[in-house]
């Protein structure tokens, strides 16, 4: 049998297990198996111009699709350069595999780094190739570990050892996919029911584990048996779209009809959501003493304090088991129905919610968000960065399902949500991907832009253009603090995208986006920028409640 150099098995390796997509950018430490993997086995390259957004377009790639993730970088500040959105991916739970080059074995050069070291840092995990006949082995078991234990795993592969020559063996066989779905115990189901029939409204929260067992049809006949109202954490948005008794997302950036309807609810039956102090609204919206807690870890019960019970199981067989065991019992409830709670959800308008705050040449970032929901497909995949601004979109925008949504705030971290636009837009090209970024954080990865643009992705980038680091000016002023070292002036972001090659337009007014939405339709799509000019005076009501137990 002829051998290969080890770069060139790593390529045969992704396209035997049947990967066709990497996210990166190239350097010496990872050209040789990237570039091979692109020409040699019909994969495709998808470049970034910063390795930080490699990684999140990965950690998008796997949400939407449900697959690896696969991102490359050069060794050294490559690896580094991905700290912040490997950080993200790992709270974020995805399976992401980073291929990341490293300096020769031996050496301690410039780019030499710890690399276990930095994998731990983030919270990752971490193998390395260290013999050139381990390679294949070594990378199987990074790629099944990954897509297991929902986790980034970063592999270390020494420039070296890629030039080796090896035999090509073969990988060894994946993990069934039939693994056996766990439920509990029958004694729990019973008390979990016994909790539900002594209620008379009861509320259903769906999680990321809600989303992963695809368990909406049968959370959904639970609910209907006993009446419930449905929400969601912020990363499962879009599980119950289309069901008229859904609040939508619960939690901090949740409409305003939630905190009056979801206290009133005397028990919570959350599947796979473990209740942070963001859904929980720190205790305001959901008292823990009503929760009944599904999930298939047992690490995951009670993690943010104490529930009523606690139950292991996978979200869909523990709300087939607990359907039927109230059926058993002969038990049916009305719950919401008629309730003066459901009838409010029923009628309720987010928009109507405000009156818009009018300026000369500015635009209230709510009323930008409500028209962009009328007027964009609704075939779309919505993201946004963290900032002043992330408090508006999931108020006001709808999302098609589970998929069409990618919380962008694992980390919270200005200056990612290009990158993650990048991934839907490869992972959905028949959506629209949809992203609201801050000025600050456009001109943090300006990069992306231009990667957007280049390869005639279809993104709309909305920026919320306030001249400054919004957040903190609305936090620090109120308490007496000048504000000028973060503010900096309106810049012209809509001509820097038209530089890039984007449409772009300015937004002063609702009627500036009909235009300019128009006229990207008429130019074939593409990445279109939109500089809102949005009214800073506007203050969103949620802020104080981010930089609690900050």
């Amino acid at each position: 049998m002829t051998t290969q150099p080890v770069a060139e098995q790593i390529a045969r390796l992704l396209a035997a297990e049947g990967h066709d997509t990497i996210f990166g950018l190239l350097g010496s430490g990872n050209f040789v198996f990237t570039d091979a993997f692109a020409r040699d086995f019909g994969g495709r390259f998808v470049w970034v111009r910063h390795e930080s957004a490699a990684v999140a377009a990965a950690a998008t790639y796997a949400q939407v699709t449900g697959r690896l993730g696969i991102a490359s970088v050069h060794q050294g500040p490559g690896v580094t350069n991905t700290l912040t959105t490997l950080t993200h991916a790992v709270r974020e739970r995805q399976p992401v595999l980073l291929l990341a080059g490293e300096t020769g074995r031996g050496l301690q050069v410039n780019q030499t780094i710890d690399l276990a070291a930095f994998a731990a840092a983030a919270g990752a995990r971490v193998h390395r190739v260290l013999r050139s006949e381990d390679a294949i082995s070594v990378i199987s078991r990074a790629m099944a570990e990954a897509q297991k234990f929902r986790i980034p795993v970063v592999v270390g592969i020494p420039t070296d050892v890629q030039v080796e020559e090896i035999e090509w063996t073969e990988p060894p066989p994946p993990a069934s996919p039939n693994t056996p779905l766990s439920r509990p115990a029958s004694a729990d189901i019973e008390a979990a029911a016994d909790i539900i029939q002594a209620s008379k409204r009861p509320f259903i929260l769906a999680g990321r584990g809600a989303v992963l067992a695809e368990a909406r049809n049968e959370i959904e006949a639970l609910g209907e048996r006993i009446g419930a109202l449905y929400g969601t954490s912020l990363v499962a948005n879009g599980f119950f779209v289309g069901n008229e008794r859904s609040v939508g997302v619960c939690g901090g950036f949740s409409s305003e009809v939630v905190p009056r309807i979801v206290p009133e609810a005397d028990v919570v039956i959350a599947f796979g959501a473990t209740i942070n102090q963001w859904t929980a609204m720190h205790g305001t919206l959901i008292d823990r003493s009503k929760v009944i807690q599904i999930d298939t870890e047992e690490g995951a019960l009670g993690v943010n304090g104490p529930v009523r019970l606690g139950l292991i199981g996978d979200a869909a067989r523990t709300a087939a088991a607990l359907l039927h065991e109230l059926e058993r019992r002969g038990y049916e409830s009305e719950g919401f129905r008629g309730s003066d709670e459901l009838k409010e959800l029923q009628g309720f308008v987010a928009a109507d919610e405000f009156g818009p705050v009018e300026a000369e040449g500015v635009i209230d970032p709510r009323s930008l968000v409500v028209e962009l929901d009328r007027l964009l497909p609704l075939e779309r995949t919505v993201t946004y960065d963290s900032g002043h601004h992330h408090w508006w979109p999931t108020a006001f925008i709808r999302v098609p399902d589970a998929q069409g949504f990618v919380a962008a705030q694992g980390f919270q971290s200005v200056g990612v949500a290009l990158g993650v636009a990048l991934g839907s837009a490869v992972a959905r090209p028949d959506r629209v991907s949809v992203v609201f970024i801050g000025d600050g954080g456009t001109l943090m990865q300006l990069g992306e832009l231009d990667a957007l643009t280049a390869q005639r992705r279809d993104a709309i980038v909305v920026v919320y253009n306030d001249g400054a680091y919004g957040a903190e000016v609305h936090h620090f002023q109120p308490m007496g603090f000048e504000t000028e070292h973060v503010t900096f002036g309106t810049r012209d972001i809509a001509g820097i995208a038209s530089a890039f090659g984007a449409s772009s337009a300015v937004v002063r007014s609702v009627s500036d986006i009909g235009e300019a939405l128009s006229a990207w339709e008429e130019a074939g799509r593409g990445t279109l920028l939109l500089d809102c000019r949005v009214n800073p005076a506007v203050r969103s009501e949620r802020l104080q409640e981010a930089f609690r137990a900050h």
